[in-house]
């Protein structure tokens, strides 16, 4: 399975957040709290040491890209997950560019600089999510990634169906949030996004199920339930 390109990608990102990370240490006084939580409204409330503040993040990037590595060795479908490397490589760039961004919304924070992280997240999220949505019809069926219900699982003509509607759904989903960041703010407009999202997965759900009861294949071997 080709990984290289998230390797590369999540690589120099990684890199960047240990620059940044190195950075923020000499610029943040010792003992200072640094916010790394935030409500709907963008005021923090969580706050940590610089320590955790300025490792944890690298760490988690990190962590994500070698179990992402790791994950396709294991899957029994090894073929199918390897034709939906595009996915996979996508998949794992989009969590860790997100992790590095809000890496870099938290230090620049820290060394004095006044973000309002929750309006600035709410694009971020909404691109990665028509991201993924546009490398998610490009999946088999596998065990690791994508719609992965019973029906969608055991027809391959509603897992390509699934997939390729949920797809729209996440791309669709996007570009309202957007919009609405602009025209209500951030607050609305993550609201909008969650229900937007949920809406998706519980639509991915009964599509993969409707498509599973109109598979030509299935009917063909006269099964009908």
């Amino acid at each position: 399975m080709n990984l290289r390109p998230m390797l590369i990608v999540n690589g120099l990102l990684i890199a960047g957040m240990a620059a940044l990370s190195i950075w923020g240490w000499q610029e943040i006084p010792e003992g200072t709290q640094l916010p790394i939580h935030y409500d709907f409204e963008g005021n923090p409330d969580r706050l940590a040491g610089k320590t955790e503040a300025l490792i944890v993040m690298p760490a988690i990037a990190l962590a994500i890209t070698a179990l992402l590595w790791v994950i396709p060795f294991f899957d029994p479908r090894r073929a199918n997950i390897e034709a939906s490397a595009k996915f996979w490589n996508a998949a794992a760039i989009v969590a860790v560019g997100l992790l590095a961004y809000v890496h870099l919304l938290h230090v620049l924070n820290g060394v004095g600089n006044k973000i309002d992280v929750a309006s600035a997240l709410v694009p971020a999220m909404c691109v990665a999510f028509m991201a993924l949505g546009n490398y998610l019809g490009k999946t088999r069926s596998n065990w690791f990634g994508g719609v992965r219900t019973p029906w969608s699982l055991s027809s391959e003509y509603s897992w390509e169906r699934t997939h390729r509607w949920t797809g729209r759904m996440m791309v669709a989903s996007g570009i309202v949030g957007l919009i609405a960041w602009f025209v209500v703010g951030a607050k609305s407009a993550v609201l909008l996004l969650i229900g937007l999202i949920v809406a998706s997965m519980i639509a991915a759900v009964i599509l993969s199920y409707v498509f599973w009861r109109a598979d030509p294949d299935r009917a063909a071997n006269g099964t009908s339930h």
